[in-house]
């Protein structure tokens, strides 16, 4: 199956989650990336603070992350409202049916707002299917699939930018998704990437006789 990315002209403006983020920053264009879109790209500030946490462990998104706010390349916003409201709902219930706080936040304020939300984990795609069904979800690598952004970055710098949000920050990864990532990073750069490490594992028991 040929993978192409969902985003088009009409997603004006795109609500990041912190997986998302997290992944573009690992890529080494991410202000070249976030240019390309040509949206208005939104980060709630409890996104912000999930990533100002990891400063305390050494990380550099946060840093990175805030660079990029007072550039206006991204735009903070609180939630209030009905988008409170489901926020809450998300963060209740069961561990099975709730998100934590930066992935309900990006729900709640996309759905609330009639906006794209640009989210990786399975779990929370799972439930915003089920609760939000008419809100539209992308992925990080429909980010970096999108036209604009191949056009700009070139394949070269495409692939290496893919390369490193599957090494340094663990992109994930969707079975139609494989095929062109395979294609653009190279089978041998596959088992250097953890979150692809089964998928090469299963290709190279595959092709052995």
């Amino acid at each position: 199956m040929t993978f192409s990315s969902c985003l088009t002209e009409q997603d004006k403006v795109i609500v990041l989650d912190a997986s998302v983020i997290i992944n573009l920053l690992a890529t080494g264009y991410a202000t070249e990336i976030l240019q390309a879109l040509k949206a208005s790209l939104v980060v709630t500030g409890h996104v912000v603070r999930e990533i100002e946490q990891g400063a305390a462990n050494g990380r550099q998104e946060s840093t990175l992350l805030t660079e990029l706010i007072d550039a206006r390349f991204l735009q903070m916003k609180e939630l209030s409202g009905p988008s409170l409201e489901h926020f809450f709902s998300l963060v209740s219930g069961k561990t099975s049916d709730s998100l934590g706080d930066g992935e309900a936040a990006t729900l709640a304020f996309a759905y609330s707002n009639g906006f794209s939300a640009a989210i990786d984990e399975k779990k929370a795609t799972r439930i915003a299917g089920e609760r939000f069904e008419a809100m539209k979800l992308v992925t990080t690598l429909d980010i970096l699939a999108h036209e604009p952004v191949r056009t700009l970055l070139g394949h070269t710098a495409l692939a290496s930018a893919t390369f490193q949000a599957l090494r340094v920050a663990r992109m994930q990864v969707r079975p139609h998704q494989l095929h062109w990532v395979t294609q653009l990073i190279g089978e041998d750069n596959l088992t250097a990437c953890a979150s692809l490490k089964r998928y090469a594992r299963r290709k190279m028991d595959h092709l052995s006789p």
